[in-house]
């Protein structure tokens, strides 16, 4: 019998989502242990964690400072963790967006790293089109951790809100206009998108292209549970505007879970080889 071990999600990184993260991470429990597993979740915010085995393969949505403290320790222990600590750091936006200025294949909008408290000159293209000031950490606790500006002044008071908030760092993201897709995928073995808001079906060729684009950024963030944000317009160009680690999965939960066990119940074979 395989052992496998889930960290959920902290409440506070799942804002309006506590429920939906919570619901996958169970539902792949449950299909682990359909395959005759033994699985056991635990709540990341627990005070003691359980001591894994070196044989036991660890799955986590956690993205706590705490709770990658311990996953780094455990996986410098030579545990299998799925996403890996270093990935899930990858996520958060300062490190996304080094890691996509060194990577062509990687569609991202211009955007730039400021410090929420220092008085440095804005990009001229915010009254250009617009864009995003978004937290250069985690990517959302609260809905004014990513907001539209489209004046110097906007975003001057979105990131004054960071500082006072002890948000050391902000991203602002140049806007990019289209349809906005959100897509879920499970390295080499699912992918899944639908449009942000409700309308015609999104055409074959963008889902084929949004693939690879997902898969490129994903395998240079190092993340194997995935999903994101893309803008694609005429004649289907695509910019990716977020990647996530483990989403939330709510529009295709069943199908990304029975994949996403496959995919860990794989990663435990490889480690038994």
């Amino acid at each position: 019998m395989s052992r496998f071990l889930g960290i959920t999600r902290e409440p506070v990184f799942s804002p309006g989502k506590v429920a939906d993260d919570h619901a996958i991470l169970e539902t792949v429990a449950d299909e682990l242990r359909a395959r005759g597993n033994d699985v056991s979740v635990i709540d990341a915010d627990a005070e003691r964690w359980p001591e894994p085995t070196s044989a036991t393969i660890v799955f986590a949505m956690s993205q706590g400072a705490r709770a990658l403290e311990r996953l780094s320790a455990w996986h410098a222990r030579g545990i299998r963790i799925i996403n890996r600590p270093a990935a899930i750091l990858n996520c958060q936006r300062y490190r996304t967006i080094a890691a996509f200025s060194r990577q062509s294949e990687v569609a991202f909008p211009e955007s730039v790293l400021v410090s929420s408290a220092a008085a440095v000159p804005l990009p001229a293209w915010i009254a250009e089109g617009g864009a995003w000031v978004k937290r250069g950490d985690v990517h959302a606790t609260e809905t004014d951790d990513v907001v539209f500006v489209d004046s110097a002044a906007a975003a001057r008071a979105a990131l004054q809100r960071f500082r006072l908030r002890r948000i050391e760092q902000a991203v602002i993201q140049r806007h990019v206009p289209g349809t906005v897709v959100k897509f879920y995928a499970v390295r080499g073995r699912f992918f899944y998108c639908v449009r942000a808001a409700k309308g015609d079906e999104i055409p074959t060729p963008v889902v084929a292209q949004l693939n690879v684009l997902g898969r490129r950024a994903a395998e240079t963030l190092g993340v194997e549970i995935y999903g994101g944000d893309c803008v694609y317009s005429a004649p289907w160009g695509l910019t990716l505007i977020d990647l996530n680690d483990w989403p939330s999965y709510a529009p295709c939960r069943v199908r990304a879970a029975g994949e996403i066990a496959v995919y860990l119940h794989a990663q435990k074979v490889a480690t038994d080889t």
